[in-house]
């Protein structure tokens, strides 16, 4: 259990982080984990959703639900979002990129990207319909961290020197991957069928496009980047629930 402790204090602010330094082989084995931990994450949206549509307005609703969702992450998926704007924009070279985005200030671009994010999220949880609301809730964020595990196993880590997800990246294997996709599958067959499987499907096509973008501007990935992945992931679903579910 030491790699689900591992994974959850990663993805999330629940205190439940290893005792001790993780293994190697924790750090690998912890990839398995995060189609589960955004399943878990989209239950706690489903319920606070139901709890809150009780006593507020629908908008009122949607606003604190998006809140809710930040703060379940620690707000750590917008930063890497923000980080990844300013480097993209702002950098020539991989180099220059990764610079930028160490850079603890924002930029122009960080806050234009964010408050898009944020917005388009907003919008899109807000226009779902009653019936599609619980099943985009549990994908968003499910498949967006199985985008996650794609890039974060199938590319190198761009820096050379450490960096929050550096030893998740080194000591990811194939078989994890295998792993995610298989649970992956399941929750979405699960959760709403084939459409459940087209959004996955979706995700994957998504997650491989910013795997040849950030290979081409980074030189690899980094825990910027895997943050900024989840986010656009999300937002990607969310979007085809409005269009996809409930009609």
């Amino acid at each position: 259990m030491e790699s689900l402790r591992l994974a959850l204090g990663c993805l999330t602010i629940l205190p439940v982080g290893p005792r001790s330094t993780p293994s190697d082989v924790a750090f690998g084995r912890s990839w398995i984990w995060f189609p589960l931990i955004g399943l878990l994450i989209g239950s706690i949206l489903v319920g606070a959703h139901q709890a809150l549509a009780r006593w507020m307005p629908p908008m009122a609703t949607t606003a604190l639900l998006l809140g809710l969702w930040v703060l379940i992450t620690g707000a750590l998926h917008l930063d890497g979002l923000a980080d990844v704007c300013d480097g993209l924009y702002g950098g020539r070279t991989p180099m220059d990129r990764l610079r930028i985005m160490k850079d603890p200030h924002l930029g122009t671009m960080a806050v234009i990207g964010v408050n898009l994010q944020l917005l388009l999220k907003f919008t899109m949880i807000h226009s779902l319909a009653p019936s599609a609301l619980a099943p985009s809730l549990l994908l968003a964020p499910c498949v967006a961290r199985y985008a996650m595990v794609v890039l974060g196993t199938t590319l190198p880590y761009a820096r050379t020197n450490g960096g929050t997800a550096a030893s998740f990246v080194r000591h990811a294997t194939l078989r994890s991957l295998l792993i995610a996709l298989t649970i992956a599958l399941t929750l979405s067959w699960l959760i709403a069928r084939r459409v459940g499987l087209g959004l996955l499907g979706l995700a994957s096509a998504v997650a491989l496009l910013l795997r040849a973008l950030f290979f081409r501007t980074l030189g690899g990935i980094t825990g910027d980047a895997l943050g900024a992945a989840g986010e656009i992931v999300e937002s990607v679903v969310l979007c085809c629930g409005v269009m996809w579910l409930g009609r």
